[in-house]
């Protein structure tokens, strides 16, 4: 009754019985799933839980994936309006508990979308998209959006075009996807690409690829799907031709 499961790219969340007092003894947990490629971020518009210096009592813990043995984003409590909290994947898990005594108001948050983040490159594939609403939706205008793929040491990244399209220019001057062999965009440029895209998938020897997404403010078009995978060097296949 009090676990939610949210998988739409934004809305507004509350603790039990808002705007009245949270009743005592109440545990809620509320499980946010956003676009692969997307960040889970949560604006506090409202917040009064009972104050404690370690937030021992009443509290709000918020966790960046998909549990609460996930890596912790914040416990939080008292009458201050807390900053923003952003998760570092698509996944963030919030957990709301209040004990016998002393109710408060509670909170009232809006949950949204950012591009971008942190993303781990394994064996099986995974998918990144372009924007929150791909496939329903054209992406917006103002867009710059980097997402940093990491693959274990030793392994490269490998990354397949299932959709490409973004607005088509010449120089690729306006939208464009650029890719690069690093952290940064001082590392080995891999490309940059727009109109339909890279025919073919992309390869890059080290163990971490910058992606980065820019689009103007003009034409907008359906966006991408990337899938992305860690895989062994492969000197071997070259050597081999």
């Amino acid at each position: 009754e009090c676990e939610h499961k949210i998988h739409s790219p934004s809305g507004t969340l509350s603790s039990p019985n808002w705007p009245d007092k949270y009743p005592s003894r109440k545990e809620c947990t509320w499980d946010i799933t956003a676009t692969p490629g997307h960040r889970v971020k949560i604006t506090f518009n409202e917040f009064e839980i009972e104050q404690h210096q370690e937030c021992a009592y009443d509290h709000l813990e918020a966790f960046d994936g998909d549990s609460d043995t996930a890596a912790i984003l914040g416990r939080l409590c008292g009458s201050k309006i807390p900053e923003p909290l952003v998760s570092t994947a698509n996944k963030m898990y919030l957990r709301f508990i209040s004990d016998a005594s002393v109710q408060r108001k509670g909170f009232q948050a809006t949950h949204s979308t950012e591009c971008g983040g942190r993303l781990k490159a394994e064996a099986r594939q995974k998918n990144l998209y372009s924007h929150s609403q791909f496939g329903d939706n054209n992406y917006s205008g103002h867009t710059d959006c980097e997402w940093l793929l990491t693959a274990e040491q030793g392994y490269g990244i490998e990354l397949s075009f299932v959709t490409f399209e973004v607005e088509e220019e010449a120089d690729c001057g306006y939208d464009y996807i650029e890719l690069y062999n690093g952290y940064d965009a001082n590392s080995h440029r891999l490309g940059r690409f727009c109109g339909s895209g890279p025919r073919e998938g992309i390869y890059s020897p080290g163990d971490t690829m910058l992606i980065r997404f820019h689009s103007d403010d003009t034409i907008s078009k359906k966006g991408f799907h990337i899938r992305y995978t860690s895989t062994q060097y492969q000197e071997n296949l070259h050597a081999r031709k």
